[in-house]
């Protein structure tokens, strides 16, 4: 199996993540401390056989760690190639982190989104996390599932790089979630939240996300489940105009859950935004809204090409000075 580092080809994502020309993300000059891995999920485990797009991984090693893990879950069909930006900030932070490829095809909201069961998106998530079989029109077996593939590249990765402490995030053949700040956008941070509810994590970081069943007009059940994280180490980030939930359908599901608000519009307050835990933007996203099909506000929250940017090509300070707050755990 052969470890691609650095760069890869791009493969385009749907409707939801919208379809990019390029990608705004500047790989780091000195390469002698900031380290970049592209790591397909077959080269981790032969078992592996299906969502194989690479993995994005990055730790710099210039900056006081964290000794925290930081893991992205890519939105519907995207893949971590395409959240770049958030992942380079996290490094920069200190944490190790890691763009994890996984199932993340549209067939849970098929599924679920309609169903007139309201524990339809719960049970579509373990499948997708663990890998049991839970419902009708979702298919991940156990190899394909989130916690084998992490677990999987952290072996690897400790295996081929033991100096740069991977092993912190293995325990007893298993992963150290306490450790481990989860994240992601869309169907991504629904999958953060929602494992955060099935295991202690440091942290949970939703990006325009939400569990909204249409035909019910509510919440999906799992959502107020008592979780193994405190609702106090939940954050999210949404955009007013999102295109694809409705904010007042997130400010409805956030409030249920018990995340700290009012919402703080980053646009207008400056950090620690009265120090709550539900953030959105009102901003234009770096792509304009009349390019068809890429819900630019659905994306605007952590999306390389449609990040907000100076006219110097940078993610705008507002954007940065977000993402701080959200990663500062």
């Amino acid at each position: 199996m052969m470890l691609a580092v650095s760069c890869k080809k791009k493969t385009p994502s749907d409707g939801i993540n919208g379809n990019p020309t390029d990608s705004n993300y500047t790989a780091p000059n000195d390469t002698t401390h900031f380290f970049e891995y592209s790591i397909l999920p077959s080269s981790t485990d032969v078992a592996i056989n299906t969502f194989n797009n690479a993995h994005e991984v990055m730790i710099d090693t210039n900056v006081v760690p964290k000794n925290k893990l930081f893991v992205f879950l890519p939105g519907t069909t995207g893949t971590p190639y395409y959240y770049r930006l958030v992942l380079k900030k996290a490094a920069e932070m200190g944490y190790h982190a890691i763009g994890l490829m996984y199932p993340n095809g549209s067939d849970l909201y098929s599924a679920a989104a309609s169903n007139p069961d309201l524990t339809a998106f719960g049970r579509g998530r373990k499948e997708i996390f663990e890998g049991t079989d839970e419902i009708f029109g979702v298919s991940v077996n156990p190899s394909n599932a989130i916690k084998n593939r992490l677990y999987k590249l952290l072996v690897y990765l400790n295996d081929r790089y033991p100096n740069q402490q991977w092993s912190q995030y293995l325990q007893s053949n298993t992963i150290d979630w306490s450790k481990c700040v989860l994240s992601g956008h869309s169907q991504g941070g629904g999958h953060a939240f929602y494992i955060a509810k099935q295991v202690a994590v440091s942290r949970a970081i939703s990006f325009s996300s939400i569990d909204w069943n249409s035909l019910l007009n509510q919440s999906a059940s799992w959502v107020t489940d008592a979780g193994a994280t405190p609702i106090s180490s939940f954050y999210s980030f949404n955009g007013i105009r999102d295109q694809i939930f409705n904010i007042a359908n997130v400010n409805t599901q956030l409030t249920q859950m018990g995340l700290q608000g009012p919402p703080a519009n980053i646009d207008l307050t400056q950090a620690p935004y009265n120090n709550v835990h539900r953030l959105v933007t009102n901003a234009n996203a770096a792509l304009p809204t009349t390019v068809p099909n890429v819900f630019p506000d659905h994306n605007i929250t952590c999306l390389d090409d449609f990040v907000p940017k100076d006219n110097t090509g940078k993610v705008t300070l507002p954007f940065i000075k977000a993402w701080e707050y959200l990663l500062a755990d």
